[in-house]
């Protein structure tokens, strides 16, 4: 008779506290058969592919989707200088141009952005890219610096306690907070991408330097910085030569620009040093140095 009590008791124990998580959670949203059905993914449905002409010459190339046993026809498409392609996908798209007399194809995912750029030799070959506005010119997409590249950019620059360290497509923010970390500089970063601005703030907050550096959510071409003493970037030949206007406007004379792997064209006259940097990987990275 007292275990069937004791057995009770602890069953009704156990209702209560089942009960207590009911109204405190609230009602399971479904029903009895459900535990025997597999949830029903959500579809997100379509994500924008965007294409970015950022050569000199029109480009043409094919679309095809890339769904497995589909029959789809490619789709082919013409791109005017500095046009963009926009595009609804729900599954990754193959592109095909011509590449030095021969076609080529790569694959698009959804809601990526694309660049037809300038490869090294001068063949036009499709990179990521930064965005897809229209609005906002895309410099280049984020690649980290190697930090034994930063320490030579910071070096040749003799960045000191009185710089002022403005970086261009900052990314992580990780070549201004060196600055502040390792020098006490002030630095300032600028991106257009609302995702690495954050990463940057957060960086900041955990070295410490939040009283040092600063970051802007802008498109560079458009944002004053005329207070830097020090102009930090890792950008491609094209939106080098793009920004040199506004270097040569904005920039105060003396102002150093340091540049990793690619010159700023038509300022020959103006580099006062290079240097090679080889990281802990074995790649070369070049860095070029400029005063205005």
């Amino acid at each position: 008779m007292k275990k069937k009590a004791g057995l009770v008791l602890i069953l009704a124990a156990a209702a209560v506290a089942a009960a207590s998580v009911y109204l405190l959670c609230g009602a399971p949203q479904f029903s009895v058969d459900a535990t025997k059905t597999p949830a029903r993914k959500i579809d997100p449905g379509p994500k924008e592919i965007t294409i970015r002409n950022v050569t000199k010459e029109t480009v043409r190339y094919a679309l095809q989707e890339q769904e497995p046993g589909a029959n789809v026809k490619p789709r082919t498409r013409t791109l005017a200088i500095g046009a963009i392609d926009r595009f609804p996908a729900v599954q990754t798209v193959s592109v095909t141009y011509k590449k030095d007399g021969r076609d080529v194809s790569y694959s698009l995912y959804p809601g990526r952005p694309y660049s037809f750029r300038y490869d090294r030799a001068g063949a036009i070959d499709i990179y990521q890219g930064a965005h897809g506005r229209a609005d906002a010119e895309d410099l280049a997409p984020w690649v980290p610096t190697p930090p034994e590249v930063i320490v030579k950019m910071m070096d040749m620059a003799q960045v000191n306690k009185n710089s002022i360290v403005y970086d261009i497509g900052c990314g992580d923010g990780r070549i201004v907070l060196y600055a502040a970390k390792a020098f006490g500089a002030h630095g300032v970063g600028i991106d257009i991408d609302p995702v690495r601005i954050d990463e940057c703030k957060a960086n900041a907050k955990r070295d410490r330097v939040e009283n040092l550096v600063k970051f802007i959510l802008a498109d560079a071409t458009k944002i004053d910085i005329s207070k830097a003493t020090v102009v930090a970037l890792y950008l491609l030949p094209e939106s080098n030569e793009l920004l040199r206007p506004k270097f040569e406007k904005d920039l105060k004379p003396g102002t150093l620009v340091v540049s990793h792997n690619y010159v700023v064209p038509g300022w020959d006259a103006k580099e006062i040093g290079n240097a090679t940097v080889i990281d802990l990987e074995k790649i070369e990275h070049s860095v070029f140095l400029y005063k205005k």
